[in-house]
């Protein structure tokens, strides 16, 4: 199969705009922050429980910014609240490197306060450049440009993870220490911030939004909040998007504890997956016009939990590299076909909201996952946490498999019966 590069001659200019965003910012949260901050964590001297906890406590700050995020973004717009939270942001990351030099009774404590602060600017941003993207392009372009979106997100943080890899190494020589101090890797997460700084640019540079038509003439009766379906929907990417958080939250310490790997090697790892999950997330929306949203949610669920079993199986720098590819690849292939389908089964005046929703329950679910994986890893270790993540994505593709299904028999009742003709 041919990987085609999506058209941008259909994608307007703060479409443009919005995907630089994303580019910049994985660079810094997903690249340098996402790799750094946990080996950084350890190097304090915290265990797994409280790497479990310091994970959730970002998960649950997520979640509970979920709605509140869509719903500023919905009243106030895209670009000022984006403005806001790149401020917020870049504030949690400066605030992270800080616990060295606070006072020894705060070194618990300081690491998730800067959490919350960084999620929370997180949360504003992330649950607006989706519905962002919907209203800057065409209804026939989405698919692709959700596609392109998480390929420019693949690409950034593949950088962001092979430079946040070299960077303690180059700070330890520079500063005459060893890669089992923390100081490196605080140096190492300040670049993650001044990277992030960057972002002001293309998010000053968007549209002002203009109040919503539907939002100022209030409710559409006609357009009534789709809750079964979107409550089956959660439940599907609660325990799927949990499977997956089992590697996200507990990966990096694995290879840094069990498996001795330094965060050069761990960098290369992540890397090698992120320049693969690139290539899925162009490959999705063909997949999704040959076998529909739904079947690729199902496959790719699917593909995330086996990814997990040879890390269970056979603990190796090999297979830990085999799942993080699977992990990170094929969640690159499940988040574009989620937006088009969610997008797609909501009406507009509703989709600020639904992404809402669809966020709160990925941070509910990260956080669960976060804080019960920490207490996992203490009594039966790595490999038992990763055995629940699979689990989890295989219960996640049984709940699709049933929408699905369920929406097939809905068309079928609703098709004319053979030789059945409509009036007029």
């Amino acid at each position: 199969m041919r990987v085609r590069l999506p058209s941008g001659a259909r994608f307007a200019r703060d479409a443009w705009l919005l995907i630089a965003v994303s580019g910049v910012l994985s660079v810094s949260f997903y690249g340098i922050h996402n790799l750094l901050r946990v080996l950084y964590v350890l190097r304090l001297g915290h265990g797994p429980e409280y790497v479990g906890l310091y994970s959730a406590s970002s998960a649950l700050t997520y979640m509970a910014m979920g709605l509140p995020s869509g719903a500023l973004g919905q009243r106030y717009g895209t670009r000022r609240i984006m403005l806001l939270a790149i401020v917020i942001v870049v504030l949690g990351m400066i605030a992270l490197p800080l616990t060295e030099v606070l006072p020894t009774a705060l070194h618990a404590a300081w690491p998730i306060i800067s959490q919350i602060i960084l999620t929370s600017g997180w949360s504003m941003i992330n649950v607006n450049i989706i519905p962002g993207l919907v209203t800057a392009t065409a209804p026939e372009s989405r698919g692709s440009v959700y596609a392109l979106n998480g390929a420019v997100r693949g690409v950034g943080t593949l950088v962001g993870t092979l430079v946040g890899g070299l960077l303690p190494g180059f700070f330890a020589g520079l500063f005459g220490q060893t890669l089992d101090a923390a100081t490196p890797y605080g140096y190492s997460l300040w670049v993650g911030a001044a990277v992030s700084i960057v972002a002001i640019v293309p998010i000053a540079l968007l549209r002002p939004a203009r109040p919503s038509a539907t939002a100022s003439s209030g409710a559409d009766t006609t357009d009534p909040f789709p809750i079964a379906p979107m409550a089956l929907l959660a439940g599907h990417i609660f325990l799927v998007h949990g499977g997956w958080a089992t590697l996200q939250a507990f990966g990096n310490a694995f290879m840094d504890t069990d498996l001795r790997l330094t965060a050069s090697a761990i960098g290369l790892i992540t890397g090698v997956a992120q320049l693969v999950s690139t290539g899925a997330a162009l490959v999705t929306p063909r997949l999704v016009r040959r076998a529909g949203d739904g079947a690729t949610l199902i496959l790719s669920g699917l593909g995330m939990g086996l990814s997990l079993l040879p890390l269970v199986l056979f603990p190796h720098w090999s297979t830990a590299t085999f799942g993080r590819v699977g992990n990170l690849a094929l969640e690159a292939m499940w988040l574009p076909a989620l937006q088009v389908y969610q997008m797609e089964r909501v009406g507009e005046r509703w989709r600020s909201m639904a992404y809402g929703i669809v966020n709160t329950v990925m941070g509910l679910s990260f956080g669960t996952v976060s804080l019960a994986g920490g207490y996992i890893v203490a009594a039966g270790g790595y490999r038992a946490v990763f055995l629940v993540g699979a689990g989890l994505c295989v219960a996640a593709s049984v709940i699709m498999g049933g929408m699905v299904r369920g929406e097939r028999r809905a068309v079928k009742r609703a098709a004319p019966a053979p030789g059945e003709t409509t009036a007029g």
